[in-house]
């Protein structure tokens, strides 16, 4: 459950202000910030709260009703006064079957949100991901720029002196200019996916502290449970996400709730009897009345609140067999990605130390006149996209774990609850 939005700004700074330096933000703190202040989560429990509203309207008995009238008012007789009390009777016994359905529907409510939560904490995930990615590349395209920059300057250096031609001077100048380009862009989408991460979460971005490095040992999210052994057969992936996902119970909560529905409004031909019973004062003697009062079906039989239930019934059969179709698809689609990233992170893990030892075994070579400039240049581009393989690699593969464990209802963070 969110917290008030009053309280959101307050804890948001307590939250900067508990940061040690060098603390980041890992994935269970933006969770836990999300939780408390995050408007998409505080939305989803608002319309949760109105669709239980709904299911209380629909589900509530009519109320009784009583009457006091005097009659014969200015006439020379006595007035006769009547006390009479008025009480529907379910004859039909719909409203207890409408209670039932009720009943199911605030079950489907709990269960929807409960997934439209999953939903939104994958996502909150993915944008963390996202921010780390973009944080991260940026700073490697600066590096990068810095090195060609360097070149640049040497070079012109050396052709004032003499020693290379100009062009090989301009050649590094436009490729350090290119570079200057490349990287104000990635910084601008840096801060643009840490304002979106931020707004997501419901903090503002200068109270956020600085996020994990994606090739950082101590920020690696290990997989656990089933998640950690690649070798888990598809039918056992299956078998948990039928038993783990809200979204196929509330189908079914919702199945059974039009299903009660349609009874109620199969029974709805002869509305509620209506029961009277009172008092009457008539030339000063009391006595009493009864009666009953049946509403006869002869222009308004239900037929289209009937129609309509069938119509909602076969709905609901429809989208839960949509839904284990759709369940199955995305633990397969899932578990195909993760294996295969699994496959390759050993190869991808050596990508950026290989990278790196290019870059200086280049400066090198090029110091000592056996490598060209252009050489140089495309040894240092080449690190640079190493290290940018190696960064989107490891967002994919976290993104795939998320991706999986979503689909087989498990949670995002290993030993918590999703």
């Amino acid at each position: 459950m969110g917290v008030a939005p009053s309280t959101a700004a307050a804890q948001a700074e307590r939250t900067a202000a508990n940061a040690r330096p060098g603390e980041t933000l890992d994935l269970p703190q933006v969770l836990r910030l999300a939780d408390a202040n995050s408007p998409v989560l505080q939305r989803i429990e608002a319309r949760a709260g109105i669709a239980l509203g709904d299911l209380r309207v629909l589900g509530q008995w009519p109320n009784p009703t009583i009457e006091y009238r005097r009659e014969n008012l200015g006439a020379p007789i006595l007035p006769d006064e009547f006390v009479t009390a008025y009480v529907p009777v379910d004859f039909t016994g719909r409203r207890f079957t409408l209670s039932r359905a009720s009943s199911r529907g605030r079950e489907r409510v709990e269960l929807e949100r409960s997934a439209q939560r999953q939903d939104a904490q994958l996502e909150i995930a993915r944008q963390w991901l996202r921010a780390r990615l973009s944080a991260d590349i940026s700073a490697t395209m600066r590096q990068h720029y810095q090195s060609v920059e360097d070149i640049a300057a040497i070079e012109a250096e050396r052709a004032r002196e003499g020693v290379v031609a100009e062009a090989v001077a301009f050649r590094t100048r436009v490729e350090a200019n290119r570079l200057s380009h490349e990287t104000a862009l990635a910084e601008a989408e840096a801060l643009r996916d840490r304002l979106t991460l931020a707004a997501t979460i419901g903090v503002p971005a200068e109270q956020l502290p600085p996020l994990p490095e994606l090739l950082s040992a101590t920020t690696a999210l290990n997989a656990g449970g089933m998640l950690a052994d690649t070798l888990v057969s598809d039918a056992a992936l299956l078998a948990a996400a039928q038993q783990a996902r809200t979204e196929l119970r509330a189908a079914d909560r919702a199945r059974e709730e039009a299903g009660l529905r349609r009874r109620v409004e199969s029974g709805g031909v002869l509305g509620d009897w209506q029961l009277q019973a009172g008092t009457k004062k008539t030339s000063g003697f009391m006595s009493g009345q009864i009666g009953l009062a049946v509403p006869l079906p002869l222009f308004n039989q239900n037929d289209g609140a009937r129609a309509r239930s069938v119509g909602v019934l076969r709905d609901a059969e429809a989208a839960w067999r949509g839904t284990q179709l759709q369940i199955n698809g995305e633990v397969l689609a899932a578990a195909d990605q993760w294996r295969r990233l699994q496959r390759v992170r050993g190869r991808m893990n050596d990508t950026p130390q290989l990278g790196a030892q290019i870059a200086a075994s280049a400066r090198v070579a090029y110091a000592e006149g056996h490598m060209s400039l252009l050489e140089l240049l495309d040894a240092q581009r080449t690190s640079a996209d190493a290290r940018r393989s190696a960064l989107q690699f490891e967002a994919d593969l976290h993104l795939a774990r998320f991706t999986l464990a979503r689909a087989i209802g498990a949670p995002l963070i290993p030993g918590t609850t999703p």
